[in-house]
């Protein structure tokens, strides 16, 4: 009778050892969400959520977003952006947006660029993801965030017409 505790207690142990085993394992294999049209990893505080062609994408950031519509002529939906402070989901018609800083999470990769199948390298004379594209959630942030970074403050309005100028098709988040 004394042997059926300790194979409960010896398969409880193993029990939990495993999940822990488990729980450990995908912390740190955990790998990072990637964008679907630069195959650069998602920061937190440059992702937006956007409709392309009526379908719903996460990308790493808003300009990947209005590049990926005018390549393709798909139409454009911006639903949210990331505030690059807080890394929160915000409405895109209320965010501040800073162009072209000296800050792009998304070049964070090296320059040059070796081509699949091939032995050449190149030098990368075009990247989707810039000027970098940054959203604030209020003004008065965007304008202190330019003081020590550079850029241009623009609204959601002016990232439309931009993207407009090649495609004609961004629509507003409504």
């Amino acid at each position: 009778m004394r042997i059926r505790p300790n194979i409960f207690g010896f398969v409880a142990l193993v029990m939990v050892l495993a999940v822990l085993g488990g729980a450990w394992y995908l912390v740190s294999h955990r790998q990072p969400k990637v964008c679907p049209f630069s195959g650069r990893e998602i920061h937190p505080q440059t992702r937006a959520l956007v409709m392309i062609g009526g379908r719903r994408y996460e990308t790493c950031c808003v300009r990947c977003a209005i590049i990926e519509a005018q390549q393709t002529g798909k139409p454009l939906r911006v639903l949210k952006v990331a505030d690059f402070e807080s890394g929160r989901l915000i409405d895109p018609d209320s965010a501040w947006f800073v162009e072209n800083s000296n800050v792009n999470l998304c070049m964070r990769m090296a320059p040059a660029v070796k081509s699949p199948g091939r032995e050449s390298v190149y030098v990368r004379t075009f990247d989707r993801c810039s000027p970098s594209v940054l959203a604030f959630s209020s003004e008065q942030r965007a304008r202190g965030f330019i003081a020590q970074h550079g850029g241009a403050l623009k609204r959601f309005t002016d990232l439309q017409a931009e993207a407009t100028t090649t495609t004609g098709k961004v629509q507003n988040h409504d």
